[in-house]
């Protein structure tokens, strides 16, 4: 192994770790060694391939608008256990209704986003729609209030209130007094998708049934159900803080907001080995059901999830780096990685079972433990720009 590395993980064991020696002929070519945000940023806008050429559509979530439906002021007689987010201008109000199931979904704010997994949450947002079928792209339409008045008759009587704020201004109501200006959105109901979100930086989680209903934010619908966990991983990597810069480098403006056009534009790199992809999408598999557990488990203060997902993001990240820039990774990690980190068939990641965190750890245990995990080392240009991505205060 060339002396011009030093270990990236902690030694278990013993803390001390390996500092890096510089031979002559790194001296000799600084650049890289050395990297810089402008010299990652480069390096990625010059990625051919983007996330719109792997996706069936990269569209907008419900309307940040002040729609009419959205800033309803919902009655709370006869109550069910269905509820409904209620927006207005500046925020959003909610009140449980007594609305038909059927034309109820659950809702995400965009401004309460989380990595990886949805968190679960008892708003709802009342569609007035009928979808058709179940491809990929789905066919609907609004529903007619005589249909409304005689199959949801609650939903009815609410959008009468809406509509009718005052006695003596009694009109009819017309299916364009409910219906959304952009639809978009509808054709993806019920469709896998990853949701993501931009607060200080990328959010992206991942909802297997595509049933929610998203604020402030982008779908994401691939065209091969297999990359929805290996994408979602890069999406929630350190990859991700350089994607603003990468709009600004492209000459994107307004990059302050996301978008879909410029999610559109973000650089999607493979690994040249299958086993690193299956490496990174079952990790990414862990790490939702990890987030899941942990907002369930706040009531209880179940201890240990917190360092699980740090381990498992740091794996992940590690792993994504590589594939974006350097090819450097230390074939001893790979192999102990692929030895430990494996999925068996079917939605574990989505299984309440508290077994599956018991698992998790044993795995990051016989990680650690293994006498050649211990070896692993990463050249000095590999620590370079993952220190440059974590420190940078720009990113």
């Amino acid at each position: 192994m060339p002396q011009n590395q030093k270990r990236i993980f902690e030694n278990p064991t013993n803390k001390e770790t390996i500092l890096p020696r510089i031979p002559s002929i790194y001296k000799k070519e600084v650049k890289y060694m050395f990297w810089s945000k402008d010299d990652i940023v480069e390096r990625l806008s010059k990625i051919p391939r983007t996330l719109e050429d792997i996706s069936i559509e990269i569209f907008e979530g419900v309307p940040p608008t002040n729609d009419f439906l959205q800033k309803a002021g919902l009655s709370k007689e006869n109550c069910t256990d269905a509820s409904c987010v209620c927006r207005d201008l500046m925020n959003v109000n909610v009140e449980q209704v007594s609305t038909e199931k059927e034309l109820m979904y659950p809702y995400i704010d965009g401004s309460v986003s989380n990595e990886f997994a949805v968190q679960s949450t008892q708003y709802q947002f009342m569609l007035p729609y009928e979808i058709l079928d179940n491809s990929i792209r789905k066919e609907y339409r609004i529903l007619q209030p005589e249909e409304l008045k005689a199959k949801f008759p609650i939903a009815y009587k609410q959008l009468m209130e809406i509509r009718q704020p005052s006695e003596t201004e009694k009109q009819e109501l017309i299916s364009a007094d409910y219906r959304f200006g952009n639809e978009s959105f509808l054709q993806y109901i019920n469709t896998p998708k990853i949701i993501v979100t931009s607060n200080s930086r990328l959010h992206a989680l991942y909802d297997p049934t595509g049933k929610h209903v998203f604020a402030n934010g982008v779908g994401v619908v691939l065209g091969d159900l297999t990359l929805y966990h290996y994408v979602t991983a890069v999406l929630n990597s350190s990859i991700s803080r350089a994607f603003p810069e990468i709009w600004s480098h492209k000459g994107v403006q307004n990059a302050s907001s996301l978008n879909s056009q410029m999610l559109k534009r973000f650089p999607i790199a493979f690994p040249k080995k299958e086993i690193t992809e299956n490496i990174i999408s079952a990790t990414s598999r862990y790490l939702i059901y990890l987030n899941r557990q942990k907002q369930m488990a706040k009531a209880y203060s179940i201890p240990g999830y917190q360092e699980l997902i740090d381990f498992y993001k740091r794996i992940s990240d590690l792993l994504i780096l590589d594939i974006y820039i350097t090819n450097d990774l230390d074939p001893k990690l790979l192999e102990i990685l692929a030895e430990n980190i494996t999925t068996s068939d079917g939605g574990f990641e989505y299984t309440d079972d508290i077994n599956l965190l018991i698992g998790l750890q044993e795995i990051k245990k016989n990680i650690l433990s293994s006498p050649d995990f211990r070896k692993c080392k990463f050249s000095n240009e590999f620590t370079n720009i993952l220190a440059t991505l974590k420190n940078n205060s720009v990113w």
